[in-house]
């Protein structure tokens, strides 16, 4: 059930309850560029987490009836949380540009007592300190630990200006690494562009991501089969939407009588939503660690981003 807070923000567990919303949600994290705060996400998280926290949005609009924006959250007890910041990386208000202060402030209006958790959030934004404001000072302690975001900015470039603005050493390991694996084993690059190749695309990433990390101090954060089935789903809604950007570097497997047969030694996991192609995880097969796949596989996505006219590759 829905629970009416004022003329223009509303408590809402099931958004699709409300007639367009998912829309005009979607169009306005599109033009933010960031997967992680769209209907689509939110989907994924509700489907393999939501029993645990279930998720619900905190809707604003103006009296006029514009979306002036929303939270996606979670509630697992007394804490409330952004759904989905537990496999994602960027997260804040879905706002129309400029007005994400305001959203988070009325929003703050409308939570409860609960505890209220910011995870991979920008720390320094103005809308943090508005959410406090709508909270009505119910902020007793902040505790902060950083992280970095990089990105590069693509604007302008063209794949040739692009390399001409990295060293020389650089220019030169991506051009013959690359032209030793196209010329030397018969490398071809391929992207998922069909629904029947997500869930074998899907699985055939974390397998090469599962043998990056194998052995390695710390591990891996994207391993269990929870994971695995959350980025699935969300792999599929984002080809349809057409945001996938799941690319393999694929050579020539060792069958006899099967020269067309290839096998992926990389693969790269991400999306474009908006003007941001973003890297989000990536792996490939140890035993071509040498011939630089990953390095090889990462500078094609590049170029592939500057062709599209993206405007940042994000490393996430």
């Amino acid at each position: 059930m829905s629970q009416r807070i004022g003329t223009d923000v509303e408590v809402l567990s099931d958004p699709g309850d409300e007639p367009g919303l998912v829309d005009e949600w979607r169009a306005l994290a599109e033009a933010a560029g960031n997967a992680f705060v769209t209907p689509e996400w939110y989907a994924a998280y509700a489907a393999h987490y939501g029993d645990d926290a279930p998720p619900f949005v905190i809707r604003v609009r103006d009296a006029d009836g514009t979306l002036a924006g929303l939270l996606p959250l979670c509630r697992s007890g007394r804490t409330v949380r952004f759904a989905g910041a537990n496999v994602g990386d960027r997260f804040g208000p879905v706002a129309a540009p400029g007005r994400e202060a305001e959203v988070a402030r009325a929003a703050g209006g409308a939570l409860g007592r609960e505890a209220l958790v910011l995870h991979n959030v920008d720390a320094g934004a103005s809308w943090v300190a508005a959410l406090g404001e709508g909270l009505r000072g119910r902020v007793a302690a902040t505790r902060l630990r950083g992280g970095v975001l990089p990105y590069v900015p693509l604007t302008g470039h063209t794949w040739d200006s692009f390399l001409g603005a990295r060293s020389r050493n650089f220019r030169s390991q991506v051009r013959r690494k690359e032209r030793a694996l196209v010329d030397g084993h018969g490398a071809v690059f391929r992207a998922t562009s069909a629904p029947d190749e997500v869930a074998a695309d899907v699985a055939a990433f974390f397998a090469l991501h599962a043998a990056r990390w194998d052995g390695r101090e710390g591990g891996s954060t994207i391993t269990s089969p929870t994971v695995h089935a959350f980025h699935a789903d969300f792999a599929a809604a984002a080809l349809a939407r057409g945001w996938l950007r799941m690319s393999f570097l694929e050579i020539p497997a060792e069958i006899p009588g099967d020269a067309a047969a290839r096998g992926a030694v990389a693969a790269l996991y991400g999306w474009r939503v908006g003007g941001r192609y973003a890297y989000f995880q990536a792996g490939f097969d140890p035993e071509w660690a040498a011939a630089s796949v990953g390095l090889v596989l990462m500078a094609h996505t590049v170029r592939e981003a500057i062709a599209e006219g993206a405007d940042e590759y994000d490393l996430l």
